[in-house]
């Protein structure tokens, strides 16, 4: 299903994002960096979903506004979003830093949000499953780490290397924007985590059964603050298990937004 690619201006910012498909909307949120899997998922998801997929502030496409400073920036930023284009009843769905934005997001307020689903979400802790330091891992080493598949991990790398000079460029913009967001404290929010509790409504969890960034037992921390949450373990995949196995991670999401809808 082809998407189309559109402009939104906040703040005297411009902020790229693909839309495609028809029906309930869908803002899906990427994680550190544009992968090409992220946008297959997104063309999944778009069976009878309208998706939007943007390139975060200060990531890819867009600009690097002088309000990006915090995750909480960011949040807003995407509450603004939502009211400018009206958009009601959205089905919020976050990978990894995504994840992280999509729960700060509903945090805030719930108002056009009908429910929220985190693939393996950063910005909340578990004692004794610290998040691996992707800022102190080469490029290849963090995605070995990603990917529970090796030959995956590998042919991604090759995609990279075989770019050009703009992709290369975007994915190091990608790499200074996460490292705003989450150099200090690393990979959390402690408010986050206090205020977990508020995020209400219906909540979907989303976890490579192989995960070496974000151990699945991270989802503890989660449950503990929102036992009301749902938890999906795609087997044989690691932290990114939207991209390493699309078809049973949309069709649980598919499921779950059903279920929400009916």
């Amino acid at each position: 299903m082809s998407s189309q690619h559109h402009t939104f201006i906040c703040e005297g910012a411009s902020i790229t994002y693909q839309r495609g498909g028809s029906g309930a909307p869908i803002l899906f949120l990427q994680g550190e960096d544009s992968l090409s899997g992220n946008a297959a998922f997104a063309d999944m998801l778009r069976d009878g979903q309208d998706v939007l997929m943007p390139d975060h502030p200060g990531f890819g496409a867009s600009d690097t506004p002088t309000w990006f400073k915090t995750i909480g920036d960011v949040a807003y930023f995407y509450l603004d979003f939502l009211e400018s284009l009206d958009l009601r009843g959205v089905h919020l769905v976050g990978a990894s830093l995504g994840g992280w934005m999509a729960a700060e997001i509903a945090l805030r307020s719930r108002e056009r949000i009908a429910s929220t689903t985190l693939i393996a979400p950063l910005g909340v802790r578990q004692p004794g499953l610290p998040v691996a330091d992707m800022f102190m891992m080469s490029p290849a080493d963090l995605l070995k780490a990603r990917f529970a598949d090796p030959a995956l991990a590998e042919a991604t790398m090759a995609e990279i290397m075989a770019g050009n000079d703009e992709r290369g460029a975007a994915l190091l913009k990608d790499r200074y924007a996460t490292a705003r967001l989450c150099w200090h404290p690393r990979f959390h929010n402690p408010e986050l985590q206090r205020w977990l509790h508020r995020l209400s409504g219906p909540v979907h969890l989303v976890w490579g059964e192989n995960d070496a960034i974000a151990p699945t037992g991270i989802a503890k921390a989660w449950q503990d603050k929102l036992p009301h949450a749902r938890l999906s373990v795609i087997r044989g995949a690691g932290h990114l298990p939207h991209i390493e196995h699309t078809v049973p991670t949309a069709e649980a999401i598919q499921s779950f937004i059903r279920e929400v809808r009916s």
